[in-house]
């Protein structure tokens, strides 16, 4: 896993090779991006890079050539080369306002580079040349720094090395992104570009121009001995690299663009990682591949012996023979059988689907038709038909109808009653005569009346009882504290 995991990382870093770069400041006047208007005679550096906006004005100090060395000027001349080992850079994309003042919210870059000719940078080996300890750079002419090999806060007269600290302010769009190529350290780098100056600032302003500066014959700046230290705002017009150069309209032969690939460059790299990476990834696939299959073809060999190698090889002839003559093996006929199933019971839904979309239709229509759970046809109908004990009293229809078994159960319950109406008063058999016999289930009252207690004397056997109708009122009647005692007949 962890091998896999290397694998994945390393291919990644040959994509990202040469195109990864530092996070730096826009172009414009949107937020988080600078803009400068360049000219001799005033330079304005507008900037957000602070949140809010910024605007400065400053005069851009030119160098004049001259046979004692050049001569500084404001608003004259030409750009003053910074020239020697670079040691380190920072870039920004905000400023901290505060420790941050003044022109320093125009700066994008910052580097640290130790005052050398170009020739003598080139040729520090790597690792030879000055080391700094970066603690903080937040504000662009005064990092903090450490204990590496040269430690800029400490710096002064007895120092045995000489340093520029420039705020680089882009002069152009073209320049803003070649900057960039300051992100790599310890190489040799000459910055091309003017000084500041501010009408009415004096000789004591934060970065610009002084009494003592001077440039040598070649316009590149002198390091003042006393310090062994400058630090100085530069409009930056062109850098020029080892191998590049960074121009104000990048149209240069040589300009610098970033994603190049030191002596591949931008199509070499490309061209190196579709061979090397790709055909070397397929190349070394098809060669583990024929290095599996030759192993197991010699542990196959030792297991099943050279018969036995012989007979798979012709069994391996004949599958190819009958899949050739257009024989099926068992697992292609069970596929070929559940493609066929499927597609049937696909064609019987769909037939069952259209049969039943008529009736479907019909039932939908019907439970259109019915109220609330109801079929007012059939309830009308059974309201309004008549037949033996279905009346209903007049004025009114019900929709629960007595069956003609339930009148039948009526009809049972009135003879088993009938013995016991006989021992009733006279007004209880008399009411129950003048009860309408045709009256139905839904009709009868909620309770009947308590049928009263009566005294008896012993039953004798008796005959069929008759119809409470036909039965003539008996012909004496009992009070209930009537002795009951004697049985004699």
């Amino acid at each position: 896993m962890r091998r896999g995991t290397f694998a994945i990382c390393l291919i990644a870093s040959m994509l990202l090779a040469g195109c990864l770069g530092p996070s730096t400041a826009d172009w414009g006047s949107g937020s988080g991006a600078v803009q400068v208007n360049f000219s001799m005679e005033e330079t304005t550096v507008k900037s957000s890079l602070s949140g809010g906006s910024t605007s400065n004005s400053v005069i851009p100090v030119g160098c004049i050539p001259g046979t004692a060395g050049g001569d500084l000027q404001q608003g004259n001349g030409t750009a003053i080369s910074f020239t020697g080992y670079l040691a380190a850079s920072a870039f920004y994309d905000s400023h901290n306002q505060q420790s941050t003042r003044g022109l320093a919210f125009g700066v994008t870059t910052a580097v640290a580079i130790q005052s050398m000719s170009f020739s003598d940078a080139a040729a520090v080996v790597d690792g030879d040349g000055a080391r700094i300890d970066l603690k903080d750079w937040s504000d662009p002419l005064y990092p903090k720094t450490g204990s590496g090999s040269v430690n800029l806060e400490q710096l002064d007269s007895e120092a045995d090395t000489k340093w520029f600290v420039l705020g680089l302010i882009p002069t152009s769009e073209d320049v803003l992104y070649g900057l960039t190529s300051l992100n790599e350290w310890h190489q040799p780098v000459s910055i091309h570009g003017y000084m500041v100056a501010t009408e009415g600032a004096g000789s004591n302003a934060v970065g610009e121009l002084k009494s003592w500066h001077g440039a040598t014959n070649e316009c590149s700046l002198k390091v003042e001995s006393n310090t062994n230290r400058e630090d100085l705002y530069v409009l930056v017009t062109g850098i020029t690299l080892e191998e590049a150069t960074v121009s104000a309209n990048g149209e240069a032969d040589d300009e610098w663009v970033q994603g190049d690939v030191p002596f591949l460059g931008r199509g070499g790299f490309i061209m190196f990682f579709l061979v090397g990476g790709i055909g070397g990834s397929v190349g070394l696939f098809i060669v583990s591949k024929g290095m599996i299959m030759k192993s197991a073809g010699r542990s196959m060999r030792i297991l099943i012996g050279e018969e036995g190698m012989k007979k798979a090889a012709s069994v391996k002839k004949d599958a190819i023979a009958a899949k050739a003559a257009g024989m099926e093996s068992p697992e292609e006929r069970q596929r070929r059988k559940d493609r066929e199933r499927r597609e049937a019971e696909k064609e019987r839904r769909q037939a069952e689907k259209k049969k039943d979309a008529p009736a479907a239709k019909a039932s939908k229509k019907k439970d259109e038709g019915a109220l609330g759970g109801f079929d007012l046809d059939s309830v009308l109908a059974s309201t309004s038909t008549s037949g033996p004990g279905r009346s209903a009293p007049t004025g009114r229809k019900s929709s629960v109808v007595a069956t003609e078994a339930a009148e039948e159960m009526d009809r049972m319950s009135a003879q088993q009653e009938a013995p016991t109406t006989s021992s009733l008063p006279a007004s209880i058999s008399q009411q129950r005569r003048s009860a309408p016999p045709t009256q139905t289930r839904s009709e009868q009252p909620a309770e009947a009346p308590s049928k009263p207690k009566v005294r008896r004397r012993k039953a004798v056997k008796k005959s069929a009882p008759e119809p409470a109708e036909e039965r003539a009122p008996p012909a004496q009647q009992y009070d209930e504290d009537e002795d009951f005692s004697d049985f004699s007949f």
